[in-house]
């Protein structure tokens, strides 16, 4: 019988009696309950989670904003929607409550680099205003630090720019511009990012 691929094709019912299971609501649940217990909390130093009802929060890094769902080529999923760092803690308002000046300067950063071109992802880290950090350990003494990373077909992470490895993909040049010793490390931006942060904010979360 001939491979078609319209039959691979996503929302092809696969379900009991033909239901069409992709972005139904029992998948996309089911999905969530995977992500939840996929998650691994690698130190928790001081009983700092789960946060306490109430808690407020600074939340610092690009990455609050930039929201990265999956990886590019066939690491890409297409989705109805997507709910970035910063809207999902404040979906839960009833438990913690989020630093607005932040949140608006990210977000605007952000927003201003994708106009420019920037794919998710390879966004720059933002140098924080001093005002903004002072206004900001005025409201809370917990911080919450963002990173992200992207990395898509045909290339991957590295640790170095100078492995002998190339790629033809633009994504992956346009990533030596952005960490400068491969984006397993953190790049100087975020480097001086999380200096600054630690040396305000003595509860620290890295996210």
């Amino acid at each position: 019988m001939k491979w078609q691929r319209v039959k691979y094709q996503p929302n092809t019912p696969l379900g009991a009696n033909g239901q069409k299971v992709t972005a139904s609501k029992a998948h996309t649940e089911l999905s969530k309950q995977a992500a939840k217990e996929g998650m691994v909390l690698l130190k928790n130093e001081n009983s700092l989670l789960p946060f306490e009802k109430g808690t407020r929060l600074a939340v610092f890094g690009k990455a609050s904003a930039d929201y990265v769902k999956g990886g590019g080529g066939s690491g890409d999923v297409t989705v109805s929607y997507t709910v970035s760092l910063d809207a999902g803690l404040k979906a839960l308002s009833d438990y913690v409550s989020v630093y607005e000046g932040l949140s608006s300067f990210y977000n605007k950063n952000v927003r201003d680099q994708y106009e420019r071109g920037v794919a998710p992802g390879m966004t720059v880290e933002p140098e924080v205003p001093a005002e903004l950090l002072k206004k900001a350990r005025a409201y809370t003494d917990t911080a919450l630090i963002t990173i992200c990373r992207f990395s898509g077909e045909g290339w991957d992470r590295t640790s170095s720019y100078d492995n002998g490895i190339e790629s033809g993909e633009p994504m992956w040049k346009e990533s030596q511009k952005v960490f400068e010793r491969g984006d397993f490390y953190l790049s100087d931006a975020e480097q001086r990012m999380v200096e600054t942060v630690k040396a305000a904010f003595p509860r620290l979360l890295l996210y």
